[in-house]
């Protein structure tokens, strides 16, 4: 599994059991302005699935090809 950029693409593909389905942004309601999960704190809390990364449940940074949104990201970080 490649490692969690932080890209919120994982949330743009479908919700994972914690999260709800936004029709009119077509992402996941909890995905933050940052990429960020707003209900990590509780999914770690509940210790599921043993996360330990942003919880990328399902499609997730794996998911590299057609991955835009990963891409830009690591050019961003890459600039620094």
């Amino acid at each position: 599994m490649k490692e969690c950029v932080k890209c919120g693409y994982c949330c743009t593909v479908g919700p994972c059991i914690f999260g709800k389905w936004d029709p009119k942004k077509k992402q996941c309601e909890y995905l933050t302005p940052d990429n960020l999960c707003g209900k990590y704190d509780e999914i770690m809390a509940r210790g599921h699935f043993g996360a330990k990364i942003s919880p990328a449940f399902g499609q997730g940074c794996s998911s590299s090809i057609f991955n835009d949104r990963r891409d830009a990201k690591i050019k961003e970080m890459r600039r620094g």
